[in-house]
């Protein structure tokens, strides 16, 4: 297996860094539907972003794009998982 360099991998963040910098802005606000007010955290290629939730701020619009993708594996993860938690008698494995 082929690994990378800390140089290699520097640079690839670097790219992606002046990439981001340079890209189109959108203005956002990410729901905070459990009421925690965590942040949204993520990343993109060694960038880590930490993005207060509630707020207008303004983001690259493939960040924008990267939560809004997110969410929405969320909710769907949260559906296929409801049958499972919520006590309606549906048992892992198939029927019995």
């Amino acid at each position: 297996m082929n690994y990378l360099s800390d140089l290699e991998i520097d640079k690839i963040a670097g790219e992606t860094g002046e990439s981001l910098a340079r890209e189109e802005r959108v203005t956002v606000v990410i729901a905070d539907p459990t009421g925690t007010g965590l942040p949204w955290e993520g990343g993109i290629n060694g960038h880590f972003l930490r993005i207060r939730r509630g707020v207008n701020v303004s983001i690259p619009k493939s960040v924008a794009e990267l939560i809004r993708q997110n969410e929405r594996v969320t909710v769907l993860g949260a559906a296929l998982v409801s049958p499972y938690k919520n006590g309606r008698g549906k048992k892992l494995g198939g029927e019995v």
